[in-house]
Formats: C-alpha cells, sequence, structure tokens
C-alpha cells in the first residue's frame, strides 16, 4: 500500500517537474520526501517567500515546471508574495500545500487556504481522497502547464494519510499543439505589415521561446525589434535590437519606436510600462496584438487587430505572405545609429561619484565591464532598478529574470537562486537595492550553503530611494536609514565582501572573478544620489 502523501509526491516526478524548493514542515513532510526519493532535485530554504520565487525563476529560466513545496498555515501565508508574483506572471508553477483536515476545525493552522490561493490570482486544486488523488494531482500540473498558470494543490493532512493498493500508474498528459492563428488574421497582418514603412516588433513574456521565427519574419520584412523587460535578452545578438521598450528604453530606442508606423506586440500587454503610457505610440501608427489570451488582448490600450494565436506559430504563417526580403526600417542610417547609440552606456552623462559615493551609471558600466559576459542577471526592486537593467548586458533570453509582475521589494536575491539553480553554467548575479537586500537577507545563507558562485550586488543608498525621491518635502524619517554595513553582513554568512565607494574599488570585484570563486561574492556599492532615476518619475505616473 502506499500513502497519497507517497502517491502526490511520486506522481509529481513522474509528470516531469525539474526542482522543487521549499521549508519543509509536518504537513508537506511525506510529500517532500516522496518527490526526493523519485527523483526530484529539492533545495531546502531559510523562508517559504524565498522558495516560492526560486521556484517562480526556475521554471522561467530552466522551461522546466517547477515545484514549491509548504507547510499548511503559516508555511503557505509565508509564501503569499511570491505565489502572487508567479501567478500575475502566468509562471506555470506547482505548489503543494499541506491543508488542515476537514475534522480540525481548531487547528491554530486552519485558514481558508483556497480563498487565499484564489485571492491573487492562483489557481486552487485539492487532493479530495485516496480514490482521486492520482487524477487531482495530474489535473493540477497539466493546469499549470496547458494554461500557464500557478496552481495551488491542496493536501489535506487526513486524506495525506489514508492508503492506495500499489500498481498504479502515472499518465502522460497529451501533447498540445501550438494554438494557430486563424487564416484571415494572418492576411490582416500581413497587409498591415506590407503597408507599413517603419515596422517594430515588440516581444513580450509570451514570445520567450519564439526568438528565431521572430527574427525570421523581421528580417523579411525590415522590422526593428524590441522587448518588453521581462523578455529581456531575447534579441541580445540582433544588429536591428532597440533593447527594451519601456521606461528603461535609451533615448534611441524610444526614438526609433516612437517613430514607428506600425508596433506590433507578440505575446506582450503592451501596458503602461512597456509603451510608457502611449507615449511611444506615435500619431497615426497602427497597433497589433499577438497573444494566446483573449482576454489579454486590448487590456490595456486600444489595438487595430488583434490577432489569437501561439507567437512562433503566428510569426512563421505571417512569413510565409512574404516571399521577398523588404528592407523598411532596416536603413543604413538606422544601422549606423543602433551601433553607434542604442546602448544606455552611449549617452553621455554628468558623474555623480564624490562624498556620497559611487554614481550608480558609472557603478554599472564598470561592473558590465568586469563580470564575465555568460551571465544571468536577476534584478529586484527599487529607485536603482533602472541601472542594472540599461547597463548591465545579457547574452540571451535567459540570461535575464525579471520577477516584477506584483512590483514587490525583495525578490530579487530569491530570483537570482533560483536563477543559478536553473543556469549552473552561468555567474548569477543578483541586483538588489538596500531595502530589498535586507529583506531578504536569511537566503544569503542558503547561497553560501550551497557553494553557488554568485554576485550579490547592493545599490546602497541608505535607503527606500523610491520614496526618499517621490516625497520630496516629506518627512522622510521613515524611508531613510544610518549607513548599514552589508558588507560585513555578507562576510557573517560565508561571503566574500567588497564595499565600492569609489570606481577604483571596483578592482576588488575584478580581482574575485579572476581569482577561485570559491566563495560567493556580495559587493555593497555606496551610490550617490541620483535625485530620482530616470525612470522613476515615468513610473509614478501610473500612480
Amino acid at each position: 500500500m502506499t500513502t497519497v502523501a507517497e502517491l502526490v509526491g511520486t506522481a509529481v516526478a513522474g509528470l516531469g517537474v525539474g526542482y522543487a524548493f521549499g521549508v519543509v514542515g509536518s504537513g508537506n513532510f511525506h510529500v517532500t520526501n516522496a518527490l526526493r526519493v523519485a527523483g526530484v532535485p529539492y533545495l531546502a530554504t531559510r523562508h517559504e517567500g524565498g522558495a516560492a520565487t526560486m521556484a517562480d525563476a526556475y521554471t522561467r529560466v530552466s522551461g522546466r515546471v517547477g515545484v514549491l513545496s509548504v507547510h499548511q498555515g503559516p508555511g503557505l501565508t509565508n509564501a503569499m508574495t511570491g505565489i502572487a508574483e508567479a501567478a500575475k506572471s502566468r509562471t506555470p508553477l506547482l505548489v503543494l500545500a499541506g491543508d488542515t483536515g476537514a475534522g480540525a476545525v481548531r487547528s491554530n493552522f486552519r485558514i481558508d487556504q483556497t480563498a487565499l490561493v484564489t485571492a491573487v490570482g492562483a489557481v486552487a486544486e485539492r487532493v479530495h481522497s485516496a480514490q482521486t488523488a492520482l487524477a487531482d494531482t495530474v489535473r493540477a500540473y497539466r493546469t499549470a502547464v496547458e494554461q500557464r498558470r500557478t496552481v495551488v494543490l491542496n493536501l489535506p493532512l487526513d486524506v495525506q494519510a489514508t492508503t492506495v493498493p500499489d500498481g498504479w500508474t502515472v499518465p502522460a498528459p497529451p501533447e498540445l499543439a501550438a494554438v494557430r492563428p486563424g487564416a484571415k488574421a494572418v492576411t490582416a497582418l500581413a497587409g498591415l505589415i506590407a503597408a507599413a514603412e517603419r515596422p517594430v516588433f515588440v516581444a513580450g513574456r509570451g514570445a520567450r521561446g519564439a526568438g528565431e521565427p521572430l527574427r525570421a519574419l523581421a528580417s523579411a520584412v525590415g522590422a526593428l525589434l524590441a522587448t518588453s523587460a521581462v523578455a529581456n535578452g531575447l534579441f541580445a545578438d540582433d544588429e536591428w535590437s532597440l533593447g527594451i521598450s519601456g521606461g528603461f528604453s535609451s533615448p534611441l530606442a524610444a526614438e526609433l519606436i516612437g517613430n514607428a508606423d506600425l508596433v506590433v506586440g507578440w505575446g506582450c500587454a503592451l501596458n503602461m510600462w512597456t509603451m510608457r503610457h502611449g507615449a511611444l505610440i506615435g500619431p497615426g501608427a497602427k497597433v497589433v496584438q499577438v497573444d494566446v489570451d483573449p482576454d489579454g488582448i486590448g487590456a490595456n490600450r486600444p489595438v487595430d487587430l488583434g490577432v489569437l494565436g501561439d507567437v512562433g506559430a503566428t510569426a512563421v504563417e505571417t512569413l510565409a505572405a512574404f516571399p521577398r526580403r523588404r528592407t523598411r526600417y532596416r536603413t543604413p542610417q538606422v544601422r549606423a545609429a543602433i551601433a553607434d547609440g542604442i546602448r544606455w552606456r552611449s549617452v553621455p552623462y554628468k558623474d555623480l561619484s564624490g562624498p556620497q559615493g559611487i554614481d550608480p551609471r558609472t557603478l554599472s558600466i564598470a561592473l558590465d565591464d568586469v563580470l564575465p559576459a555568460k551571465r544571468v542577471v536577476a534584478v529586484d526592486s527599487g529607485n536603482f532598478m533602472g541601472y542594472p537593467m540599461a547597463y548591465l548586458r545579457v547574452p540571451d533570453e535567459q540570461g535575464s529574470c525579471f520577477t516584477q509582475g506584483f512590483q514587490s521589494i525583495g525578490l530579487g536575491l530569491a530570483t537570482a537562486i533560483g536563477a543559478a539553480i536553473a543556469r549552473p553554467d552561468r555567474l548569477a548575479v543578483a541586483a538588489l537595492g538596500d531595502g530589498g537586500a535586507l529583506m531578504s537577507v536569511a537566503e544569503l545563507e542558503t547561497i553560501a550553503r550551497l557553494g553557488l558562485a554568485m554576485v550579490v550586488l547592493v545599490y546602497d543608498d541608505r535607503g527606500y530611494g523610491a520614496e526618499v525621491h517621490h516625497f520630496v518635502g516629506d518627512d522622510l524619517d521613515t524611508v531613510q536609514f544610518p549607513e548599514t554595513d552589508i558588507a560585513a553582513i555578507g562576510r557573517g554568512y560565508g561571503f566574500d565582501a567588497v564595499t565600492v565607494r569609489t570606481p577604483a574599488d571596483v578592482d576588488g570585484v575584478a580581482d574575485w572573478v579572476a581569482g577561485a570563486r570559491s566563495r560567493p561574492l556580495l559587493v555593497d556599492a555606496k551610490i550617490a544620489s541620483d535625485g530620482g532615476s530616470w525612470w522613476l518619475a515615468e513610473a509614478f505616473r501610473g500612480h
């Protein structure tokens, strides 16, 4: 006989998940061990919130379903911010959550887990009985994968302890073909592209994995390429790439996107961040949105054409309508301008380095030169965040992991850990503000324990910079703090550490990169005030 807890763990492993993260308690002890026995690697974290975001980031970077395992009640509530981020970002994540038994009405752990999960946009499922346990587990997994949803499978303790006869097998979920667009929609899209003189393709989260067909179509029709922040790196090595569209756009990128007469969003929400509240859509420009989610099309702004279909499949079928190559926006002048000035580091600035610390732009440029090109960069939220996004290059779409669907501070460190597990062949870089770093500080021990050769980069402005600069003239005592020796904290957890106040101090980072990298590195960068970063004013326009 097999217990339901053992069945669920074994079945989840058999369905093909990649890695599990969590904190073990009595409610998820047996299912977690069953996962491990069945061959799923498991990472024990210091907090469920960190585990949730690690599982989210692992799934985004690896392309395999990650698992989060949590205890009932507080184990789940501790993880809710990370679950909310994953749900808002449509990460296909499976959460195994212990739950109180039906008769445990006075249990300290008892909460309405279904209502809690549903409230943040995740899908609540349940193992109802020993008889339905296998079907319940497969249904939860299929919902996560096929609908790209974050699913919480609640596991009541009384049901976990029941048994089922041996001999059951895990059914293989059917393979589903990509959603093909309608023929009329493809013809309409091809017609708009053919009529455009300056087309720009903006790829979003839904385009990850479809970079090659999009490049091929853009090359055939003479379109420039850009991405949303979450798809950063998709066209990293393309000479016609404009980088990120939106608040992180360089001045040249914003100009070229704003001059487009056709903007096609490929798996992209075209929201206020990506389109700068519509400022990147020029007068008279046509707008097209391609997505598999009908509710997403036109949700953020009016579109001239909505195409319901998979990004890759739509690009391939649209390409067939263009037997001859067109140059259009790909002129020699535009090529030269992109080569010379598309990156932020090409834009002149007044260096603010001085008694307060190093200019965050000077810091970011120096680190971009020092850190290996083979990297994966995770960026937390805060006033600083535009600097690593704009200045730290990434090699491809797996080189960037941006968990900002919920815009929560404090997820960046766990994001970097999940990305590091997904891509152990790359140097993981966690770019954090001091606020987010100190919120998530417990997971420094996880990094040191695992021996991850990663860099934790803290842009330390000694406060919650967004609020400091947004609420100018108000009492700022609640958002400014005395200087903290974050480097010393890192050493206490087992890191090598460098404090950077001047450009010369970056030599310490270069020494670590050139060395054995036997321990992770924490860079405590004391940065000069920028008076409010360039993207911050743009962001607050929406609030």
